[in-house]
Order: structure tokens, then C-alpha cells, then sequence
């Protein structure tokens, strides 16, 4: 591996110009602001991120940065004291006198980067694999001072190239992740001096994820809001962020925030997003927080994948909201008897499930239907239907890989599939559109 010190200082043509706030240290500003999100809310400790390390890259990158550690095995000190030395922050005075006289080329060097610069510090040029090495070494707040300097002047300096560069976006929130650094990833995100830095949704993605994680709900809501903002690729709703706005939705579980899922998913279907089974069950659930079974119904009609586990459970929950008791012995008996070829996950009732329908039906006082519901549990417990999981475990399971909207166990039937009853749920709420300018859902 090439060491730094091997590589020629070439002088700036625009050395870069930090304000005083800009060159104090990061984790400084980060402790800063930390302090003063810590004081606006207090958020409820969160253990589960919504997706999986696999699905977040974090797998791959956590091995990269052993395999870099181990590569430079005890020169790892010196060679970050290296860098440390030629990305030092410039003191304000120093920096008026710097930028004064630079009116020296600069040429491009290897690695995809452009040449290094005067050893005063933050003007010096970021080679890329520089770059890439002090993000795999990168362990202390000072090491992450030092990164996100380089950072900047990367950013910087690759603004005017026309050739590809490599994009360090993702690469550098999975740091921020891993080193459990929620403050810091929303700073360098809204970061002014970092604007193009981070166009690509899956750092935001990754950042959302680790506010999800912290149960930092309304913070993903705010780095949303600032995503859509930017208009990244001309799109305002990209799939995995909306799901993580609509389980912050969920968790917070306020009116307000059943609004703004509302509004979302609205939005999201005019301008022709699919939102994914994951986000609509996020939204039906919260629906049936809010007491309102209808809209919950219409949220599960939205998706194709009517027999997956949490729309059927969620679907059953409304169906006892609505005194619809046939409908949902009819689901019941065809779990029973007809789906045996389907596979295990997708033929399971959660027990919550079935506690919330025999409280609604005990409340009518309807005996003869208890009766019948109580046979048809017995008969799902003896087939080994019964789900260990709740409904919100099952909301809250880590997604395994981007989704698609299909069901591959029924994609063969599904050509074959007889219509539903005109009287039952799933005929009337068949295909439902949203209405425009206002929060409820109409079918069609």
C-alpha cells in the first residue's frame, strides 16, 4: 500500500476558505448540538433498526475496514499522525495570508485524485485512497474531526473534475453508523460545504435507519422533509425512506403523524411511487390505533400481497373493528382447510390477533358466535397456525432486502383466483385511488 509520504506536494490553485465555525472540531459542534437535541425531546430507547446490516451494506463494510486495520497493522498510528499533520484546521489569521498569495496550478495525480497540497493543512488536496483509508481507520472523535475535514475539501476540489470520482456518500454514513453517531450523520447531511456529497438516497437511508434505531422518530422525519428538499434524481418518495417515515409515523402514533402518513402516501401514489407492503402496513396499523378500521382496510387494499402475514392479521383486526365476523371466519376456515400449500410464515395468526377479535365479539355478547370462534382457534392451534410473534414485532421485523411488491407463493394461482363476494371487504376496496385534498382514501 502506498504510503503518503511517497506521493508529490503540488500546490492549490483555490485553496479552500473555512469559517471560524467551520474550523473548530466536529465532534465540538456535534456535542453542541446534541446537547440542544437532547433538551427538545427525549426519545424512547430503540434497539431494532428496520433493516438488516445485509441490506444497509454493513456487513461489507465492517469487513473492508478489519481488512484495511489488519493491512496496516502498526503503522496505522503513523500514517493517520501523517494525515493529521497535512489536514490540521488553519487558524483564521494563517488563512488570510494563505489564500493571498495561492495563484499556482494544481494537475491531477493518481488514484482518481487530485494532487496534495502545502503542509498548512486543510487546503492540502485528498487523494481518494487517502480518503477511503482514514474512513476504514477512522475510530475517535478526532480521527472523525479529521474525516469529515477531508471530506469537505474532497468534495470541494472533485466539484470541478469531469471524470467520475468515487462515491463516498454511503461510504461515509456507514461509518457514522457504526462509530453510533446519529447527531453527526444529521450535521454532514445538512451540511452546506458537503451539498452534492450526499446525493444518493441510500445515505440517506442508512442515516434514517440509525434514528430509527435510536428511536430518534422525529428526527426522520425532519432529514425527510430535508431529502425532499434537495429533489435527488427528480424523485421525492424513494421507497426504503418512506418506509422508515411511516414506521416513525407509527411510533409516535399522534394524530399529527397519522396525518402526515396520510399526506404521504397520498402524495406518493399521484405522482406514481409504490409505497411498499412494509410502509402501508405501518400506516393500516396506526389507522387502527386511531380507531379508524375503514382507512385501514383501504391501506391494506393498496398492496398486492393480501395473504402475507401482517396484512392478513391487520385485515382480521379491521374486519372485528367493522362487525364483519363472517368475513373473518371465512379467512379463518380457508387457513384451516385450503392453505397447505402455502408456506409456513403466510398461514400464521398472531395470538394478539385473536384476543382483539374475542374481545370485540364478548363486548356484542353474541354467544353463539363465541362458540364458533372458539372451535376455529382450537382448530388453528391443533394445525400449528398460531404465530409466537405480535402484530408490532411483526410491523418492527427487519427487512431482509428491498422489496417488491409481489407474492411469489401465489404468483402462480393468481390467474386463477376466484372473485370475492360483491358484499365482501376485499371486492369493494378492490383498487382504491386517493382522493385529492383531503387525508382519506376512496375506492374505485
Amino acid at each position: 500500500m502506498a504510503s503518503l509520504g511517497m506521493r508529490p506536494l503540488l500546490r492549490c490553485l483555490h485553496p479552500a476558505r473555512l469559517t471560524p465555525n467551520h474550523c473548530a472540531p466536529y465532534h465540538a459542534q456535534q456535542q453542541q448540538s446534541s446537547s440542544m437535541t437532547q433538551q427538545q425531546q427525549q426519545p424512547v430507547q430503540q434497539t431494532r433498526a428496520l433493516y438488516t446490516a445485509q441490506s444497509l451494506g454493513m456487513d461489507k463494510f465492517v469487513e473492508q475496514r478489519e481488512r484495511v486495520k489488519a493491512q496496516f497493522g502498526p503503522d496505522k498510528e503513523r500514517f493517520m499522525a501523517r494525515i493529521r499533520e497535512y489536514f490540521r484546521p488553519i487558524p483564521a489569521e494563517i488563512e488570510k495570508e494563505g489564500t493571498a498569495g495561492s495563484s499556482s496550478g494544481a494537475a491531477a495525480c493518481d488514484s482518481g485524485a487530485v494532487s496534495t497540497a502545502n503542509s498548512s493543512g486543510s487546503n492540502a488536496m485528498v487523494f481518494t485512497e487517502d480518503l477511503k483509508n482514514v474512513v476504514s481507520l477512522c475510530e475517535s472523535d478526532d480521527d472523525i474531526d479529521l474525516c469529515v475535514r477531508m471530506m469537505r475539501r474532497f468534495n470541494e476540489q472533485t466539484k470541478s473534475l469531469r471524470f467520475g470520482t468515487f462515491v463516498f456518500g454511503p461510504v461515509a454514513i456507514r461509518l457514522l453508523y457504526v462509530l453510533d453517531k446519529p447527531d453527526l450523520a444529521i450535521q454532514v447531511l445538512k451540511d452546506p460545504q458537503l451539498a452534492g456529497f450526499f446525493d444518493q438516497f441510500s445515505s440517506y437511508q442508512i442515516a434514517m435507519d440509525l434514528l430509527y434505531k435510536k428511536g430518534r422518530y422525529d428526527d426522520v422525519l425532519d432529514l425527510y422533509q430535508h431529502m425532499r428538499q434537495q429533489q435527488l434524481h427528480g424523485t421525492r418518495f424513494p421507497r426504503d425512506c418512506v418506509v422508515l417515515v411511516l414506521g416513525a409515523c407509527y411510533q409516535i402514533s399522534t394524530k399529527e403523524s397519522y396525518e402526515f402518513a396520510l399526506k404521504l402516501i397520498r402524495e406518493a401514489r399521484q405522482s406514481g411511487a409504490l409505497v411498499l407492503r412494509k410502509g402501508l402496513t405501518f400506516t393500516a396499523a396506526l389507522a387502527l390505533n386511531m380507531n379508524e378500521p375503514k382507512l385501514a382496510m383501504e391501506l391494506l387494499a393498496l398492496t398486492a400481497q393480501i395473504n402475507y402475514i401482517t396484512v392478513r392479521n391487520l385485515r382480521l383486526i379491521a374486519l372485528s373493528h367493522l362487525d364483519r365476523y363472517e368475513d373473518i371466519f371465512l379467512v379463518l376456515r380457508s387457513i384451516i382447510h385450503q392453505y397447505h400449500h402455502l408456506r409456513q410464515g403466510d398461514s400464521e395468526i398472531c395470538q394478539d390477533t385473536l384476543d382483539r377479535i374475542h374481545k370485540n365479539l364478548e363486548k356484542k355478547g353474541d354467544t353463539e358466535r363465541l362458540q364458533l370462534f372458539s372451535q376455529l382457534q382450537r382448530a388453528l392451534k391443533e394445525g400449528n397456525h398460531l404465530s409466537t410473534s405480535t402484530i408490532d414485532e411483526l410491523l418492527n421485523r427487519p427487512m431482509q432486502q428491498k422489496s417488491r411488491d409481489t407474492n411469489p407463493p401465489l404468483a402462480m394461482f393468481r390467474d386463477h383466483r376466484s372473485f370475492p363476494s360483491p358484499d365482501s371487504p376485499s371486492a369493494t376496496l378492490r383498487r382504491p385511488t386517493l382522493t385529492h385534498g383531503a387525508n382519506v382514501f376512496v375506492t374505485g
